[in-house]
Parts: structure tokens; C-alpha cells; sequence
């Protein structure tokens, strides 16, 4: 089955009350109905986003009570007591199938979660629990079967320096800077790739890899980016990943690996690639960032920002805007204040069509995308220049 619209979705046929293995065997078949995240709270159905949309994936409400238990069955009485502090918590969450075809994974098989704890007033009870399980495919995409523009596509993996990944949550980032991993690691053997993520998310090794990429966990395996980028430093990377790009100290870190012959990959939560740099910048003290900008521009190699767009077939479609910091785009940049980098790109992706606007009006008159659809990236005063100039 590859269900594709909401009605075709039937939620899950629980045997008799739920419990931690009948849980972990809704996980499983929720992420085999292609859902990409699962928001559990005390007092509501078992809700799951799907293709964008949100469809009750239980003919009954979970009480309070019977959540607790879950969540000290699947994870432990620390996480809860912990969010009963008033402190949210990230955790992953693997499953592995045995021979016995463990909650419905065959031997061999894992799936994994990235799982966000808060607690909330929802609806009538006034303090749960709202858990928020992102599903983390067990195969990472193709990157050559992703749509990417070809320019972008062969920028995306340089000898060194920087490249960012931009757009707002549950737009791919990861995915994509995933596909980039195993992409490195399949056609590039020789290059050493090491991340650090909060939680890890892709498990980018394969077993026939000679050199397994490491993963580190923030919390877990070392305190925060900036300090990961620096053991990353000493330990011969080709590759470095960073989740996030967080504060000042790991994008200081981060210039200096690219700075030092590696290549660091990381995200950042921006709405277009001249932002990034914007965002980037706005982390320095005034007194340095005219040294650092000069640093950053050494190094940057491009900024993507991109949106996941509903199609009317019911699935969902990566849209990108980017910019590739080639030698022109560099030497053009040089020639001027730093202040007016990100409006100069802006502008000139603008010029180009190349913003997400520009695509999704394309998609929306090709029949890809609905005018509802469209209008979540299109403003309306764009749109009527985009009508006027079709």
C-alpha cells in the first residue's frame, strides 16, 4: 500500500487497550503509511502528519494516565520527571527488527525517531504531556534523484569551506544534508566524514563503508556544536556536519575548519539565502564582524533555502532557492560593504526567478500545486507582478 491522500488513510487497528508493544507496533506501521511525524497528547487521538496534512491515526482518546506509562515503558520515568520539571526534552528512539519480525521490522530492519517532550494545557486537562516523534526514514534518499540544479548540485560537495542549508522547520534540511553524506561517502570513499547532531538523526554508515561516518549526539557524546566542531578539528575530517548553527562560538568554529582545509556543512533557520549571511553576521561583536564577514566570504561556498510545497497528488515537493559563492559572486561581494551582501544575492536571485516564489508560481500554473497552496510562499503583491509578467 502507498496511500497518497487523506482517503485513503484508515487509523491504526489497535488489539485492546494500548500498551508500550502495541505502541511500538503503531510506530512501525505509521511510518509505513508515510507519515513523517506523530504527535501523541494526553486526553486526544493518536494524531500523524502525512504529506503535510494532519489525520487521526486512532479511534480512541489516550488518557493522561495511559501516556505517562507509555512514556516511562518506551523511555524512562527520567524523561517524564524531567518534563514534569517544566523542561523540555529531545530524545531518539530506535527500533530494531529480529527474526521474530519484532514489532513488524524483519531482522536487520531499524527505524528511528527524533522525539520532542513538552508538557502543555491541551484541551480539558490542564497539564499532559506533548510528544512530537519525527520519522526518520531508514533509507536516506538518492541524492541524485532529488530534483537539484545541476550548478547547485555540483557545488554542493567542495574540497572546503561552508556550506549552509536554510528553511524553516520540517523542510527537509536534514534529508537533504543526509543525501550529501551517503552521496560523499558512496562516490567519495577516501574522504572522512564526521557530524554532530541534536539528536542523530540518519544513520549515514553503511556496512560496506571502510571508514564508517562517526555521529556524535549533543549532551550525549559531547556538550554543544562548538565543542564538537573543535574535537572535529584533531581528528583529520573531510567532512564536518554540524546540526545547527546555533550561536556565536560554532560559527566562529565553523570559519575556521573551512579556514583550515575542511568542509563544514550545517543548517540554519532563514527564510532566503541573503538572510543567512545577515544571521551569520549578527553574531559578532561590532567590533570584529567587519574581520569576520571578510572571513565568512573566504569560505562560503553557498547558502540553499528550501520549502516543502503540497502537490495536488497528494505528496509533497522540495522547492529551493540558493546561491553558489563561485569566484564572480565572490569578487563582486569584495567590492562592497558587508551590510549590503544579503540584499545584493536576494536581488539577484530575484532577478533571476530563482526565488521559491517564482518556482511555486511556476508549479501552481503547471497544475502541481494548488492556488492555496501557491499563496503560502507567494505574497500577494508578488503575485500580481508574476500574473503581469507571465
Amino acid at each position: 500500500m502507498n496511500p497518497t491522500s487523506p482517503s485513503d488513510f484508515e487509523p491504526f487497528a489497535f488489539k485492546g487497550a494500548i500498551d508500550v508493544e502495541g505502541f511500538k507496533h503503531f510506530l512501525v506501521w505509521a511510518a509505513s503509511q508515510n507519515v513523517s511525524d506523530i504527535h501523541v497528547q494526553g486526553g486526544n487521538q493518536l494524531v500523524v502528519s502525512r504529506h503535510g496534512r494532519l489525520l487521526n491515526a486512532s479511534t480512541f482518546k489516550l488518557a493522561d494516565d495511559q501516556l505517562s506509562k507509555l512514556i516511562d515503558g518506551v523511555f524512562s520515568p527520567e524523561v517524564r520527571a524531567q518534563i514534569r520539571g517544566g523542561e523540555p526534552q529531545d530524545r531518539p528512539l530506535q527500533l530494531d527488527g529480529d527474526m521474530h519480525n519484532r514489532y513488524g521490522l524483519g531482522r536487520g530492519e531499524r527505524l528511528r525517531f527524533r522525539c520532542n517532550f513538552v508538557q502543555a494545557t491541551a484541551g480539558k486537562i490542564d497539564t499532559t504531556t506533548a510528544l512530537t516523534m519525527r520519522v526518520i526514514p531508514t533509507d536516506i534518499p538518492d541524492l541524485e534523484r532529488m530534483g537539484i540544479e545541476p550548478d547547485l548540485f555540483e557545488a554542493l560537495l567542495p574540497h572546503k569551506g561552508l556550506g549552509l542549508v536554510g528553511g524553516e522547520t520540517g523542510s527537509g534540511k536534514s534529508t537533504l544534508l543526509a543525501a550529501v553524506y551517503r552521496y560523499c561517502a558512496d562516490r567519495f570513499p577516501d574522504r572522512k566524514i564526521t557530524t554532530a547532531e541534536d539528536p542523530v538523526e540518519y544513520i549515514i554508515a553503511l556496512p560496506k563503508d571502510v571508514l564508517p561516518a562517526t555521529q556524535l549526539q549533543i549532551r550525549r557524546d559531547v556538550k554543544n556544536y562548538a565543542d564538537a566542531l573543535r574535537a572535529a578539528l584533531r581528528r583529520a575530517p573531510s567532512i564536518i556536519g554540524i546540526g545547527e548553527m546555533r550561536d556565536l562560538e560554532t560559527m566562529r568554529a565553523a570559519i575556521m575548519a573551512g579556514q583550515l582545509g575542511h568542509l563544514c556543512l550545517s543548517t540554519l533557520h532563514i527564510h532566503s539565502p541573503g538572510e543567512g549571511i545577515s544571521r551569520m553576521l549578527a553574531e559578532f561583536p561590532h567590533e570584529i564582524r567587519e574581520a569576520m564577514a571578510r572571513d565568512l566570504l573566504g569560505v562560503l561556498q553557498y547558502i540553499v533555502v528550501q520549502r516543502l510545497l503540497r502537490t495536488t497528488d497528494g505528496k509533497r515537493l522540495a522547492v529551493r532557492e540558493y546561491v553558489v559563492i563561485d569566484d564572480a559572486m565572490r569578487d563582486v561581494l569584495a567590492g562592497m560593504d558587508h551590510t549590503r551582501w544579503g540584499h545584493h544575492i536576494d536581488a539577484t536571485i530575484k532577478h533571476d526567478r530563482g526565488r521559491i516564489a517564482d518556482k511555486a508560481f511556476a508549479l501552481y500554473g503547471a497544475g502541481r500545486i494548488d492556488r492555496a497552496e501557491m499563496l503560502t510562499v507567494v505574497h500577494p503583491c508578488q503575485l500580481r507582478d508574476m500574473e503581469a509578467t507571465a
